[in-house]
């Protein structure tokens, strides 16, 4: 029996740190993974909607051979995302807030 938890890399603890984590804080969480690890894992992050940009983070601290050899086609696309990417990446998705704009209300 093969579920999807058994193809993360890492443990889920350390997903969740990775998930928790301000964006340039995440190479520094990685660093001590090896390349392969790094490359796995970033693969395994862009595959799921909610861990995107994680996978994008890594992926910037892969080298492209090491990326194709793990997802083929894909390692390369995720490669490139991962370059065109800024250095100072705002918060992700889940702690954007929504704005709101109060408009005033006239009188009858």
């Amino acid at each position: 029996m093969n579920s999807r938890a058994e193809d993360c890399p890492v443990a889920e603890e350390f997903i969740g740190r990775l998930y928790h984590a301000p964006a340039h804080r995440i190479s520094e969480l990685v660093s001590e993974l090896s390349e392969l690890d790094r490359g796995s894992l970033a693969a395994f992050c862009y595959g799921r909607a909610h861990l995107r940009e994680i996978g994008y983070a890594i992926a910037a601290t892969c080298d492209l051979e090491t990326l194709v050899s793990i997802g083929g086609r894909v390692g390369s696309f995720l490669f490139d995302l991962s370059r065109e990417r800024p250095e100072e990446e705002k918060a992700p998705s889940h702690y954007k807030q929504a704005k709101v704009s109060l408009a005033q209300l006239s009188a009858f």
